[in-house]
């Protein structure tokens, strides 16, 4: 069942001990709670939202960040 509410998300997540940097995808309706429950049990870590698009559209989500 889909919910129009859903936005699918690019989030990065940095670890603060480490640097070390991973890019996740998450359908969500609310992504700050989300990402709250998905820090419960993780090491500590900073996340920023990449991209984004609402339920039904076919655009791969993309990094758009100039990496320069």
């Amino acid at each position: 069942m889909r919910d129009e509410n859903n936005i699918t998300y690019l989030v990065e997540i940095m670890y603060y001990d480490t640097h070390n940097t991973e890019v996740i995808t998450l359908t969500t309706e609310d992504l700050n709670w989300s990402m709250n429950q998905y820090q419960r049990n993780r090491r500590p870590f900073e996340w920023e939202k990449l991209d984004w698009k609402r339920e039904g559209d076919p655009r791969e989500l993309a990094d758009e960040r100039d990496m320069e």
